[in-house]
């Protein structure tokens, strides 16, 4: 049997998204009412990080976004809760630990404590739930969509993703945001931040928006 990882810091350095009490929803809700319904979502925004490539990245230009994610990360995370969106990070399950040692120690400053974790599957976007079944992925992606609706109230094929739209944008935040974005298979409105690795998909993805 798998040994589940270990969340004892959860609470001190975040919350997890898919498993608020009632009074932290109720504190999320009013945040995203604030912000006119708009979260910032991170998918996976240290891969590399956590498997012990920092040394040979932080050297090479061709690498220059992914610490630049790390910084405009870190400077998010070290503004007061009020000055920003609120933040949900989807986080490998088995680095969640890491992630909340990196808050602890952020490098410009405090972490706020208003941050939420969606748990994924290993090197994978889908959500993780625990005691489902590893291959519920349809389910898993349908508990994230109903919890964000609740709380709400890339590469260089051409061709279409399994929404039967295009464009086909790859990795992690591609399989993402085809869950997500009403200009997909969501409900949501998703814009790919600037910072996404690569630009490229981020670019064509606009394309997209524009025709449709």
């Amino acid at each position: 049997m798998e040994k589940e990882p270990q969340f004892e810091t959860m609470r001190e350095y975040g919350h997890d998204f898919l498993e608020l009490t009632s009074e932290k929803s109720q504190e999320l809700k009013a945040r995203i009412e604030k912000w006119h319904g708009l979260v910032r979502m991170f998918v996976h925004p240290m891969y590399e990080k956590w498997r012990g490539h920092e040394e040979q990245y932080r050297n090479d230009s061709k690498f220059a976004k992914l610490i630049q994610i790390e910084q405009v990360l870190a400077k998010l995370l070290a503004m007061p809760e009020e000055k920003t969106p609120p933040i949900i990070i989807m986080e490998e399950k088995d680095y969640v630990v890491k992630l909340q040692q990196w808050l602890k120690e952020n490098p410009v400053g405090s972490s706020q404590g208003g941050v939420y974790f969606v748990r994924t599957l290993p090197k994978f976007p889908t959500p993780w739930l625990k005691g489902r079944e590893y291959n519920d992925y349809a389910g898993a992606w349908e508990k994230l969509i109903e919890t964000l609706d609740d709380r709400l109230k890339v590469s260089s094929y051409k061709g279409k993703d399994w929404t039967g739209k295009d464009p086909f944008i790859e990795s992690c935040v591609g399989i993402a945001m085809s869950h997500l974005s009403k200009d997909k298979a969501g409900k949501f409105e998703v814009e790919l931040s600037a910072l996404t690795d690569s630009s490229s998909e981020r670019e064509r993805f606009n394309r997209f928006k524009q025709k449709s």
